[in-house]
């Protein structure tokens, strides 16, 4: 008996040490807020999925997200509401979809009319609500003066692509036509979100550029978006792509559950086996690549594909925006992007920055050297974060 219990001691101690001395990169400015983030929270909460899903207790996608939202309520409990004291905040219903609306009560008794904001939060399209990202949209709201209109779109895997994008579109546009409602200046209203949300609200951007008889977006705000789902070998996956914080493994398994929820292809697409050898010396590649030469032009509906369900929507912006082509970005909105030099991600914010410069689109991107995946949303707790948020909301400030 006491060897048994020896035993299990020993174990438990071990299983501590592995989730509690998360490895961190050299680069991180505080190890301790990055080992708790990616070894404590967001590791249990994906392996919980897995082995739930392998004794049949649900989908890895599920358990994933029911364990990580959990683990971040407790968070938001202990935290309280004060962060909310100066802002009316009321859940409703936009053309079908659950936002959550942010008016600052000093913009409301105001005479003027005030500049507004869409708020896409992250996630993979699988995990994290409006709640996740409560205390920061908040934040930007009050510093602001703005109203704030946080998107809570429906998530795979029970809805798969378009579904999101759909719900991102009808919100903004709602916002964008019922601006006064909220004494908003419709002419002042931009769109931002982070990750999975970046790509939304990059997305979004894109295709109400085309839409006559709508109010222009003023900006939009991407941090650290996901963009592309043709080249999972740039250099950020490479020298990143073990990190927990966001992993090669879990990025491939979130653009699989949003474009039709099949992990069986998680191996063909990491090794970039998902596309053909025309594709990777097109133009579409060109686009992750800008070093590349001899790039051969080619029409999307001559490209030849994997046998994999949707595979040809990899190609398609509202999925992957960095596939917009060259003459739809022309005329977007001024753009702001965040990048992270410890993110998988950071490659795709990089090369749309550069391509919509290349465009004529104003841009300013922000990069941060010690920067992680998704550190924006401890930014009242990480010194990195906090400067990040500063500098996002000067440049919000300044462009809405």
């Amino acid at each position: 008996m006491v060897l048994k219990a020896a035993l299990v001691c020993v174990a438990v101690a071990a299983l501590l040490a592995y989730y509690c001395n998360e490895p961190v990169p050299q680069g991180i400015a505080e190890p301790h807020m990055y080992a708790k983030m990616t070894g404590i929270i967001f590791r249990t909460a994906l392996n919980l999925g897995r082995i739930g899903e392998y004794f049949s207790a649900g989908s890895e996608a599920q358990i994933f997200r029911s364990v990580f939202e959990a683990w971040m309520n407790v968070g938001l409990k202990l935290k309280g509401t004060s962060y909310r004291e100066g802002l009316k905040c009321t859940d409703t219903m936009f053309d079908g979809v659950n936002v959550r609306v942010y008016e600052p009560t000093s913009t409301a008794q105001s005479d003027t009319k005030a500049p507004g904001l869409v708020y896409i939060h992250g996630g993979g399209w699988v995990i994290a609500t409006v709640d996740t990202v409560d205390p920061m949209t908040a934040h930007v709201a009050k510093q602001l003066g703005a109203v704030v209109v946080s998107v809570d779109y429906r998530r795979t895997p029970e809805h798969l692509f378009p579904t999101a994008f759909d719900d991102s579109v009808a919100a903004t546009k709602f916002f964008l036509q019922n601006a006064e409602k909220y004494n908003v200046d419709r002419t002042r209203i931009g769109i931002s979100g982070d990750s999975a949300g970046g790509n939304l609200a990059a997305a979004v951007t894109l295709a109400l550029a085309k839409e006559k008889g709508l109010p222009k977006l003023k900006t939009q705000a991407l941090i650290y978006p996901v963009l592309q789902a043709i080249n999972f070998t740039t250099p950020s996956y490479i020298n990143h792509g073990h990190l927990n914080s966001l992993s090669k493994d879990l990025m491939v398994s979130f653009w699989l559950w949003y474009l039709n929820n099949d992990l069986s292809f998680k191996k063909v697409f990491e090794a970039n086996n998902h596309t053909s050898a025309e594709l990777k010396k097109s133009q579409y590649a060109g686009y992750v690549d800008p070093e590349m030469v001899d790039v051969k032009p080619v029409k999307k509906g001559n490209l030849k594909f994997p046998d994999i369900p949707n595979i040809a929507t990899i190609l398609d912006p509202r999925f992957a925006p960095l596939m917009a082509d060259d003459a739809d970005l022309k005329g977007l909105p001024p753009t702001y992007v965040m990048t992270c030099e410890y993110d998988v991600l950071k490659d795709d914010g990089v090369m749309y920055a550069k391509r919509l410069g290349k465009a004529g689109v104003k841009v300013n991107h922000d990069h941060y050297e010690h920067g992680f995946h998704p550190f924006l949303i401890y930014f009242d707790v990480y010194e990195s974060a906090g400067t990040a948020m500063a500098n996002y909301l000067a440049y919000l400030k300044k462009n809405l």
